[in-house]
């Protein structure tokens, strides 16, 4: 914008400078058809002439030095001029060409230098002097010409003023746009559009105040020559100037003796402008600008001059409300995550008004209503209501299973569609009801009542229920997980009790009962047997201690990964019998600690159909952490089995430990592959990113 300020300047030298040669021409035409007796000397044209060609090529050579050439040029006219004057019988020609050259003054110098053009060529007309157009008795004339002279010359210097005082304000509006546009974050911006601001309207001091949407307070956002005092303020709506200025939505120009809702009441300012900044009705603060008292008051044009300027910082507030809103959103969703994340480890019933307690913070909701479909049926229930009572909650369920059946954002009843504000007549809540997918699959919907008249995203409605989603999901998996982890326990217990203590305690049933045969036919050895049975107690008793210890103990899991991997393999080939090596490589401590948890647990599940189903001779554990994933995998040589054909059973128990072990993988990221075959053995791979 400023090259276009200049770009006008110098397209204003050279059209003065063009105009010098129909000024020299007019001077030709009006000596050449002069009466007089003695016309002005043919040199003399020449000598104008040259100096004219001069400037003129001059500036067009040189571009940039235009408009110096072009005040240049008014020196050279006004001697011109005096010298035309004296030696020239008709100096009525020069003096009617001083009027354009104090024309061409005004436009290219300042006042200053206009008024001393026009002064003189002024005073070489005065009557005293030789060669004077007036006579000594035609002094009121020569004034009067004076001073048509000095007002040709201050007009055209208002209008270059004029001209000046527009390109700088284009220049303002252009630093504004930058500002407003840029990368600098808005506390800065705001800083420098305020700075910039006072300097063009001249003012001493001044302040950018935003408005927090969601306190609706007023605070300092940025100050320029301001005591600390009032950096720290805070208003509210309707308080002080600022307030009324903001709830009123009407500038207000302060000065000693106008009338305003507030008299001025600082004795350091003289005069002050506030103005509310806002954008499609949305109030988004305050820009105060103040002068001393020792300076001229502010003007009409000033305060008009200022809205236009405020206009330019609204890309700047909006900006930083945003941020506010976000961060405050953020908030609400970290504390949503927090009560979400403690409700996670109790029953999901207990998370369902959880979730929409944190919905309605987000969204503002009046109230929220939760359905699900069920996993056996498939049926969508209501699960949950906050805000309304559960009989009204039913009334939303067609919507809802609309929303949930297609896919789609859904309004129920006869209100406005979600992001259209409600009219006079229809005041009611706007109940909206979006669905729940996860990835590809819809596991339900939630309906909301959003206040009449509110203007709500439907991308906003989106994000929220991709969270509810999501923790509708985490939340059924660790419940499903929790239960299979219930039930592999109880059969490993029933196994352990069958394999060890159950088949002690039949040996000794059966000793029992061939020491009573022995007592019929020969009770001498009566005593043998029942040491015999009590070794089978005692190894019973062992045994059940022993389970009872392990039952007690802390698990393997809590230690190192690779530390806990080795204690897995060792207890295995302990217990089975089967040789085991365990092989780590990389650098486990990378792998967060769910992650370790849920590997430990494939493992562990994998070792567990090893010593069932396998009838192998030997184990390989093997963990290896490459980049940004660990793999770890439990091989084994035993007879393997039909992968595709155990899949296509029927659901049951025979499925629950593929099933745990994929969802534990798919709980922290991770994969779960299965390479099997009858007779060629069996390996079980997992791979899990390491999140960083």
């Amino acid at each position: 914008m400023a090259r276009d300020r200049r770009d006008e300047l110098l397209e204003l030298a050279h059209a003065a400078l063009s105009l010098r040669w129909l000024a020299l021409a007019a001077l030709i035409a009006l000596g050449t058809l002069t009466s007089a007796s003695v016309r002005t000397p043919p040199a003399f044209y020449v000598v104008i002439l040259l100096y004219t060609l001069g400037l003129s090529l001059y500036a067009w050579r040189y571009a940039d030095r235009a408009l110096n050439a072009a005040r240049a040029g008014v020196v050279f006219d006004t001697a011109a001029i005096g010298v035309g004057m004296q030696v020239t019988t008709d100096p009525q020609v020069f003096f009617y060409f001083g009027f354009v050259t104090a024309a061409v003054a005004g436009l290219l110098m300042a006042r200053v230098g206009t008024a001393a053009i026009a002064a003189i060529i002024g005073l070489l007309e005065f009557p005293r002097l030789p060669g004077s157009l007036f006579g000594p008795n035609l002094y009121i004339a020569w004034g009067v010409a004076a001073l048509a002279l000095q007002a040709t010359g201050q007009a055209a210097a208002v209008a270059a003023s004029h001209l000046r005082r527009r390109g700088e304000f284009l220049d303002l509006l252009a630093s504004l746009g930058r500002a407003g546009g840029g990368t600098s974050p808005p506390a800065e911006a705001a800083a420098h559009a305020l700075t910039e601001i006072i300097g063009f309207l001249a003012a001493d001091s001044g302040s950018l105040m935003l408005l927090d949407p969601q306190d609706e307070r007023l605070e300092m956002f940025a100050a320029h020559r301001l005591d600390d005092a009032y950096l720290r303020v805070r208003l509210q709506l309707g308080e002080s100037i600022a307030g009324w200025v903001v709830r009123a939505g009407q500038p207000v120009l302060l000065t000693p003796g106008a009338s305003a809702p507030f008299p001025l009441q600082r004795n350091d300012v003289g005069s002050s402008m506030c103005l509310p900044v806002s954008s499609g009705g949305r109030s988004l603060g305050v820009l105060n600008i103040n002068r001393a008292p020792n300076r001229p008051w502010f003007s009409p044009d000033d305060l008009a001059t200022a809205e236009l300027a405020g206009h330019s910082v609204i890309d700047i507030l909006l900006r930083a409300q945003h941020e506010r809103a976000i961060a405050a959103t953020l908030m609400n969703v970290t504390s949503g995550f927090i009560g979400v994340s403690r409700a996670l480890l109790r029953d999901p019933a207990v998370l369902w008004p959880v979730l929409l307690d944190q919905t309605r913070s987000i969204t503002g909701a009046q109230f929220a209503v939760l359905a699900l479909e069920r996993q056996d049926t498939g049926t969508l229930d209501v699960v949950a209501s906050r805000g309304i009572g559960g009989q009204a909650a039913l009334s939303f369920l067609p919507g809802l299973l609309a929303a949930s059946t297609d896919g789609r954002l859904h309004v129920a009843g006869d209100h406005p569609p979600a992001g259209v504000e409600s009219g006079a007549g229809n005041p009611g809540p706007v109940v909206a009801c979006v669905p729940l997918r996860l990835e590809t699959r819809k596991i339900g919907a939630i309906g909301l009542g959003l206040p009449g008249g509110a203007l709500v995203s439907p991308r906003q409605l989106d994000a929220v229920a991709t969270l509810v989603a999501g923790a509708v999901h985490t939340a059924r998996t660790a419940n499903r997980l929790a239960d299979i982890g219930v039930l592999e326990e109880r059969r490993r217990i029933a196994r352990e009790m069958h394999d060890g203590l159950a088949q002690t305690l039949a040996d000794a049933m059966l000793q029992t009962d061939l020491s009573a045969m022995t007592a019929q036919g020969n009770p001498a050895e009566v005593g043998g047997d029942l040491k015999e049975l009590r070794t089978l107690l005692e190894r019973g008793m062992r045994e059940l201690r022993e389970f009872m210890s392990e039952l007690r103990r802390e698990p393997a899991d809590r230690g190192k990964f690779s530390v806990a991997l080795e204690e897995l393999g060792r207890e295995f080939q302990r217990r089975d019998e089967i040789p085991t090596a365990v092989v780590v490589t990389g650098d486990p401590a990378r792998l967060p600690s769910a992650a370790k948890y849920a590997i430990l647990a494939i493992v562990r599940q994998a070792l567990t159909n090893v010593r069932t189903h396998a009838r192998a001779t030997s184990v390989t554990i093997r963990a290896e952490v490459v980049g940004e994933t660990c793999t770890t995998s439990v091989t084994d040589n035993g007879v393997g089995f039909d992968l595709a054909a155990f899949r296509a059973q029927p659901p049951g128990p025979q499925h629950l430990g593929l099933i745990s072990m994929e969802e534990r993988a798919a709980l922290v990221g991770g994969q779960l592959e299965i390479n099997t075959g009858p007779g060629h053995g069996t390996t079980v791979t997992v791979r899990v990113p390491l999140g960083r």
